[in-house]
């Protein structure tokens, strides 16, 4: 009897343990994952564990266990193994870490309570899927302390080991209110747990990219839900990530906004920038059946196209030509006449050298909202181009000038350059230079040694000498080693009356370019001038040596004048 008495109490104490575990224990346990993070040769850095908060593969995890990661596998409770796809969510603060798995069909996931919870309320804490003992522990809400508005950071009664870390807290309906964190120092006799509603909240958005959090873990980050957000983190993606990542934004773009005519054309212009026309040509296709604003579709078209066909090296594919690019903005400007459609077409008609129709479409602009002086810039090159009268080119840049207002902002550079350029090959220095000095104004930080070599040519014209000395010196500090730049300070130096130190302007010249044979003419010139006349000879002796005419002609001269000069005597 004894015997029989220690079997049944044996029996019931496996009953009340059992009966411990409530009646949803085994659905959600299905939900509970283990995790390993690698790093990029695929060795383990961690393990942990998570949960599944979705049927799609959404899950939870600690941010410590991802921090540094490139790869990370999911094995679930039935032990089949995931592939984490992208992270889609972090937060160091509050160590919590969103992501997803690849799956194709649905998985186990826990039932995210609406409720914050309540102060004294029975919990249960479920066992991390290693532990040989699967038994929930009971456990009470001590302290519910809120943040973010809505969402609760717990204070629970029980002490738990590190393994705990990660397991879901559920309510008595079986439904997860918290996820267990790590123990803070002096947390000798309690477990702190984070709402898991919080964690659902996390999210990718438009400056993700830039994002310390997320960038923390190499794995790739979700494309945001928004596609707004979508747009502008493609954009800045696009500079950040290699071919094949940016590759799977673009598909995943466009299979989670399938009715966006963007979607597809972006993907186009990746496809085109990597020659895979084919691929492309079913994007475009599609992108016009799905737009709501089929200009706009056209219009997209037709810059993809024409940008195409910009491209050095590109290899005609079918009928995708400028004529093609110009059909498709034709195609916009007949559904919806918009001024920038005809700014379109005058870009593509440039193209073709069809320069006169290309100044026509661009003139006609100037009455319209999109009146610029970029408008007029582009018909005066559309007239260089056509080979008009110079005149003519300068009426359309003083129309472009026109449209700033002094003082000029940065802007008007462009404009006040080409104006300038055309200027001095008119002759008219003086207003030359007045352009050439706003625009250096405006540009002071990135003009080039080049820039002010060019002024200086103009002040010289206007025997503005010694602006063209500090020029000259200008260019000379930025490239020091350019000869040019030193045989032109030889002939300001010259011109103003300084000889000898031409002569050492002249002279680097020729140590930097021993083939320089105006550089040794100037020499000539100089020394002559300081009577070094065997020194002068002897330079221009060299330049003649180097092919310089002039040269010839002024050893010719020296020659006759002491020829004269000894017959005198």
């Amino acid at each position: 009897m004894k015997k029989i008495a220690l079997i049944l109490a044996a029996w019931l104490a496996l009953g009340n343990l059992q009966a411990q575990n409530p009646k949803w224990f085994k659905k959600a346990a299905k939900a509970q994952i283990t995790i390993m993070t690698l790093d990029a040769q695929g060795n383990m850095l961690q393990s942990g564990s998570g949960f599944f908060i979705d049927e799609q593969g959404t899950a939870l995890a600690d941010f410590g266990l991802f921090k540094q990661a490139q790869k990370a596998k999911v094995v679930g409770a039935d032990g089949k193994e995931y592939e984490v796809d992208a992270i889609l969510g972090a937060s160091s603060l509050y160590d919590l870490v969103k992501f997803r798995v690849k799956t194709e069909k649905k998985t186990p996931a826990l039932t995210i309570s609406s409720r914050l919870g309540a102060t004294k309320e029975h919990v249960y804490v479920l066992p991390y899927p290693t532990k040989d003992d699967q038994t929930c522990l009971n456990d009470t809400l001590f302290n519910i302390q809120k943040f973010n508005g809505e969402f609760g950071y717990y204070t629970l009664g029980r002490h738990l080991d590190d393994k705990y870390l990660n397991s879901p807290v559920m309510d008595d309906e079986g439904e997860v209110l918290g996820m267990i964190q790590r123990k803070a120092k002096d947390a000798k006799a309690t477990s702190y747990a984070i709402s898991v509603a919080y964690g659902r909240s996390l999210a990718t958005n438009s400056m993700s990219v830039g994002d310390d959090d997320l960038n923390a873990i190499g794995i790739r980050k979700a494309l945001p839900a928004e596609e707004n957000d979508a747009r502008t983190f493609l954009f800045m993606m696009a500079a950040r990530s290699d071919s094949a990542t940016y590759g799977k934004y673009l598909d995943e773009y466009a299979a989670q906004f399938p009715e966006s005519s963007d979607a597809y054309t972006q993907r186009a212009d990746f496809y085109m920038a990597h020659a895979n026309y084919a691929a492309a040509e079913t994007d475009l296709e599609k992108a016009i059946d799905v737009a709501k604003q089929k200009d706009e579709a056209y219009y997209t078209l037709s810059k993809l196209m024409y940008e195409l066909n910009l491209k050095p090296g590109y290899q005609l594919y079918k009928d995708w030509d400028l004529q093609k690019s110009l059909s498709y903005v034709r195609e916009a400007y007949a559904l919806n006449p918009l001024p920038l459609y005809i700014q379109q077409e005058g870009n593509i008609l440039y193209a073709l050298k069809e320069y006169d129709q290309a100044c026509e479409k661009f003139l006609s602009l100037k009455e319209t909202n999109m009146r610029s002086a970029d408008i007029f810039r582009y018909a005066a090159q559309c007239k260089r181009m056509a080979g008009a009268d110079t005149l003519q080119i300068l009426a359309l840049q003083d129309s472009a000038v026109a449209c700033f207002t002094k003082p000029y902002m940065k802007d008007a550079a462009p404009a006040l350059l080409e104006r300038a350029n055309t200027l001095l090959s008119l002759k008219r220095y003086r207003e030359a230079v007045l352009d050439l000095n706003e625009y250096g104004h405006l540009m002071s930080n990135e003009v080039n040694a080049h820039f002010y070599y060019q002024r200086e040519q103009a002040e010289m014209q206007c025997r503005m000498f010694q602006q063209a000395m500090d020029d000259i010196d200008r260019a000379i500090r930025m490239a020091p080693d350019e000869p040019l730049y030193h045989a032109e300070r030889a002939v300001v130096l010259y011109r103003i009356g300084e000889p000898e130190e031409a002569i050492k302007a002249a002279r680097r010249a020729t140590e930097l370019d021993p083939g320089y044979a105006e550089a040794y003419r100037l020499m000539g010139i100089c020394q002559l001038a300081v009577q070094q006349r065997e020194e002068g000879l002897a330079s221009l002796r060299k330049a003649v040596e180097l092919g310089d005419e002039t040269a010839k002609s002024l050893l010719a001269e020296e020659g006759n004048t002491q020829t004269s000069a000894s017959g005198s005597e």
